[in-house]
């Protein structure tokens, strides 16, 4: 899955350098020149929520979410690959909700538009039923992996 990785990093980054692009034009504008750019604030919202959902995806790839692994770090080894691998599955059922749940949302709200712009909020809201997919899909391959390590040690 290597060959994901810098598309991710880079859908991410790029619409945080268009983010920090616009809000200093607002700035300078609404400061220096005394005209407010009206539309900045909504590009602004809509940017951020892509970026956290493109970027919890990357996080779930590098293992960044945070976990708590008191309880799973006391287990001995092959108990701890269970556990590990079944809470995955069921993580990943419970972000695939998420994001159907999300992806109702966004057909739901399709033919309602952006007060300043006028772009339709399915835009804003197919980010969560997105994101939810990249993580599941992370959350699926990290399961599969403990799966396999189970298997691998009731070989040996």
């Amino acid at each position: 899955m290597k060959f994901l990785e810098k598309p991710i990093n880079w859908l991410a980054a790029i619409p945080l350098l268009v983010l920090v692009g616009i809000a200093n034009y607002a700035v300078i504008m609404r400061y220096a020149v005394g005209q407010p750019v009206h539309w900045s604030e909504e590009v602004s919202g809509m940017l951020l929520i892509w970026i956290v959902m493109i970027g919890a995806i990357a996080a779930e790839r590098d293992g960044q979410h945070l976990s708590i692994s008191l309880v799973t770090d006391a287990l001995p080894r092959r108990a701890r690959l269970l556990v590990n691998a079944v809470v995955g599955l069921v993580s990943v059922a419970v972000i695939l909700y998420v994001g159907w749940i999300g992806l109702q949302l966004a057909l739901s709200v399709q033919f309602k538009v952006t007060s300043i712009l006028r772009i339709s909020w399915l835009w804003i809201d197919i980010a969560i039923p997105v994101g939810a997919v990249g993580i599941a899909f992370y959350m699926l391959i990290d399961a599969i992996k403990g799966f396999r390590a189970l298997a691998k040690d009731d070989a040996e």
